[in-house]
C-alpha cells in the first residue's frame, strides 16, 4: 500500500496532529504541517515557506488541507500555491480539503477529512 502524503495548514500544529491517530492502519501520512501561531516567526506560514516544504518533501504530497481557522484570503493564497507545487512537479492524483471554505455543519473536521481522503483514495488503494 502507497503512503498518501498530506501538508496541513493550521493556526495551532497540535490540532492538525491530532490527525495522527485517525490516520493509524491507514496509508494516510501528515508529512508536514505549517501552522500560524505555534513554530517560531520565522517557520509560521508564509507563501514563501509553504512553497518550500512543498517543494521540498520527496515524494511530493498529494493532500493539502486548509484548516477552518484559516482567513479566507489566507486560504486563497495558500491554494494558489498549493496549484503552482501540483503543476510544475506534476503531482498526480491530488485532493485539497478546504474546511476554511466548506467547514463541516456538524463541527467533526476528523470525519470530515477522512471521508474525503476515503473518498478519493479508498477504492484506488489496490491501484497505489
Amino acid at each position: 500500500m502507497q503512503t498518501i502524503n498530506i501538508v496541513a495548514l493550521g493556526a495551532y500544529r497540535h490540532v492538525a496532529a491530532m490527525m495522527e491517530k485517525p490516520f493509524e492502519h491507514t496509508p494516510y501520512r501528515m508529512a508536514a504541517i505549517v501552522d500560524l501561531n505555534s513554530s517560531p516567526e520565522s517557520f509560521t506560514y508564509s507563501p514563501h515557506n509553504l512553497g518550500v516544504v512543498l517543494y521540498s518533501l520527496h515524494p511530493p504530497p498529494q493532500v493539502f488541507i486548509v484548516g477552518a481557522a484559516i482567513s479566507e484570503s489566507m486560504a486563497e493564497g495558500s491554494i494558489a500555491v498549493w496549484e503552482d507545487s501540483i503543476e510544475i512537479r506534476g503531482t498526480q492524483d491530488t485532493l485539497l480539503i478546504n474546511l476554511q471554505a466548506d467547514p463541516p455543519a456538524d463541527g467533526n473536521w476528523m470525519m470530515e477529512i477522512m471521508g474525503k481522503l476515503d473518498g478519493k483514495y479508498k477504492n484506488n488503494r489496490n491501484e497505489l
